[in-house]
């Protein structure tokens, strides 16, 4: 593989679930990653080890939250491999609960992993992925969301869903910030994988939850009993597709992952359309009359 075909991709949350898959594909496809994980020594054993070489791996341990943390991997990623090619903002955690049963901290720790630590990698990798000249069509930024990132109609999820949106902001305006760089952003939105994400770890319940949100709890206990190791995608299937779309020539700026995923977006852009023509006539008649 030709030094310009030989990516370097920085992968955060790469310890299990999608970020695992992606370390091993990117590795037995031969390309060189920067894995990181809150724990080194956990995610250098969840790596296959028939992958790696002392030339082509980087594991680090990094805390999301403190941007010192985050600087320092992109030096040691710089430091061993010269440069970055791809960055998968992946890690993130689900938070269930109410607002009203949520406390302040939650809400906050939520926000400080899903959306502040993915802007603390990017604002510390743009320098170097600007000067970047390895990648034809330029660097890429790929961040990974969550169909709950378009549509808010899962209840009990209205904190994860507004980190997520708010991703998707980020990623829409990044994308037209960096144009005149040749760089490239994409948010995925991933519909249900049969992954760890919906396992003890990956979802945080209320500290304090309140009896009368039966429904939330209904539909809590539902993807806890019911969806998690049932759920229809392949998370293998899915990472190839992730991996493919990272390296197409011009990568769309939404890629909706799984059928269920597109399902949910085509009833949420009904849902819009619908609520655009109920108030039409009201909305148009805003402008100043001169």
């Amino acid at each position: 593989m030709s030094q310009k075909d030989q990516k370097v991709f920085y992968i955060t949350g790469a310890s299990k679930g999608f970020g695992l898959i992606l370390t091993n594909q990117l590795l037995e496809r031969g390309f060189s990653v920067a894995a990181t994980s809150r724990n080194k020594q956990q995610l250098s054993k969840s790596v296959n080890s028939k992958f790696i070489t002392n030339e082509n791996f980087l594991p680090l341990e990094v805390d999301l939250t403190s941007d010192e943390s985050v600087k320092k991997s992109i030096e040691e990623t710089l430091s061993k491999f010269s440069r970055i090619d791809v960055i998968i903002n992946n890690a993130g955690y689900s938070q269930i609960g109410t607002i009203e049963e949520l406390t302040d901290k939650e809400v906050r720790d939520n926000f400080e992993c899903n959306v502040f630590g993915v802007i603390s990698v990017i604002r510390n990798a743009l320098p170097h992925l600007r000067s970047n000249k390895f990648f034809a069509n330029g660097p890429r930024i790929i961040n990974i969301s969550s169909i709950a990132g378009y549509t808010g109609g899962f209840p009990g999820f209205s904190i994860y869903s507004a980190t997520k949106f708010a991703l998707e902001g980020l990623t829409e305006g990044l994308n037209e910030d960096l144009k005149e760089f040749g760089i490239h952003a994409s948010t995925v939105l991933p519909g249900y994988f049969r992954t760890s994400f919906l396992e003890k770890g990956s979802v945080c319940g209320p500290s304090h939850p309140i009896n009368e949100y039966t429904s939330v709890r209904k539909i809590q206990e539902v993807h806890e009993s019911q969806i998690s190791g049932n759920q229809p995608g392949d998370p293998e299937k899915g990472c190839k597709v992730i991996i493919d779309h990272a390296l197409s020539e011009n990568p769309t700026v939404h890629l909706f992952l799984g059928p269920d995923s597109i399902k949910y977006a085509n009833a949420q852009i009904e849902s819009i359309q619908k609520d655009i023509k109920t108030n039409y006539d009201a909305s148009t008649k805003t402008d100043f009359t001169n």
